[in-house]
This record gives structure tokens, C-alpha cells and sequence, in this order.
């Protein structure tokens, strides 16, 4: 394994112990703002398999996330292809039509914020987020993390230089679960 491979991995199994001992907040903690899907300034689409740690719980799905234009779309699936769920985001309104049980950590609001901190470009998001006391750094290569005032909340980790393809790691602080996300375009193999 390379060296570099190797620190990143260490740095992010030290992340995930240190999510397993962080406290949870209230369920009712304000949700973090959502920027509008026209902010991401392009259209993209990703099949992604998501593996999520709720606690004690565990769960893998397969997820599309679709942005064209103004509209942000994530359908998620089980490993046999029975959907999960469906979200659109129009940048006003959120609508869920949901199939099967998610975990509650795992709110439709909560999974387009996470998702917009690890896909969208932090220029994007630091107006949203900055009217309501968050803020985001990127204090290595590869490294996004999300405090709200001076408490770290969320912590993101690539394997690329290109969010949008190869492997992710999400650790939500706030909520008490990760994230591990590989990504890639519909048509590669």
C-alpha cells in the first residue's frame, strides 16, 4: 500500500473512533441550509454505492444522484434493486416518496446536506451556509470539514481529486453515522 494510501486510510479509521465516542446531539438541532441544485453550475449524474454505520446499525444501498439544472434527484435502492426511496430538491422544496424503512439519523434534508458537502464546490456552499453560523474548510487535499460556530460537525474525505468519482468518506459528528461512498459515472464499468 502506498504511503500515501496508507496515512489516509489511518486518518480516517481515527476519524470514524472518534465518531463512535462523539455525543449526539438533539435530533432537533436546526438542519443545515441547502444550497440551490443550479449552484453546482453543471449537470451530473452518479451511481453510487452508499454503506452507512447508524450506531450500531449498519446498511449498503445503491443510490443515483442526478442533478440537471435546478433539479436534484436521489434515488436510493436496495442490493436487489427494490427502491428505498426517491427525493427531489428544487432549491424551495423538498418532496420524499419513500418505499422502505431508512434509518432516522437518515432524514431526505439531511442526506441532500451531505450530499451537497461532499459533491458540491465549497464556493458554492459558503454563502448558504454562512448565513446561518456554518462554516466549512478544506484543511488538507482531499479534506472538507463542516463546524457549526466552533464545534466540528461533519468531516469529509476523497480519494480523487474529482468528488464525483471514486471513493468518499463521510462522517456526520452531528448525527452520529458515516458515510462511505463510491462513486462513478452510469456508463463506466
Amino acid at each position: 500500500m502506498r504511503l500515501g494510501a496508507l496515512s489516509f486510510v489511518l486518518s480516517v479509521a481515527s476519524l470514524l473512533n472518534a465518531c463512535a465516542q462523539a455525543p449526539v446531539q438533539s435530533q432537533a438541532s436546526p438542519p443545515r441550509p441547502l444550497a440551490a441544485p443550479a449552484t453546482l453550475q453543471t449537470d451530473r449524474v452518479a451511481q453510487q454505492i452508499v454503506r452507512g454505520a447508524f450506531g450500531e446499525r449498519e446498511m449498503t444501498m445503491n443510490c443515483i444522484v442526478s442533478v440537471r439544472g435546478d433539479l436534484l434527484t436521489v434515488i436510493g435502492l436496495t442490493a436487489l434493486g427494490a427502491r428505498v426511496f426517491t427525493i427531489r430538491y428544487d432549491g424551495s422544496q423538498v418532496q420524499v416518496e419513500k418505499e422502505l424503512p431508512t434509518p432516522p439519523q437518515l432524514t431526505a434534508e439531511r442526506l441532500l446536506a451531505d450530499i451537497q458537502l461532499a459533491f458540491w464546490p465549497s464556493a458554492a456552499l459558503q454563502p448558504v451556509l454562512a448565513q446561518q453560523g456554518w462554516r466549512l474548510t478544506e484543511p488538507f487535499p482531499r479534506t472538507r470539514r463542516l463546524w457549526r460556530g466552533s464545534a466540528l460537525v461533519g468531516e469529509v474525505h476523497y480519494d480523487d481529486d474529482d468528488p464525483w468519482r471514486g471513493r468518499s468518506w463521510l462522517v456526520n459528528l452531528q448525527h452520529g453515522y458515516t458515510l462511505g461512498i463510491e462513486s462513478r459515472a452510469p456508463d463506466a464499468q
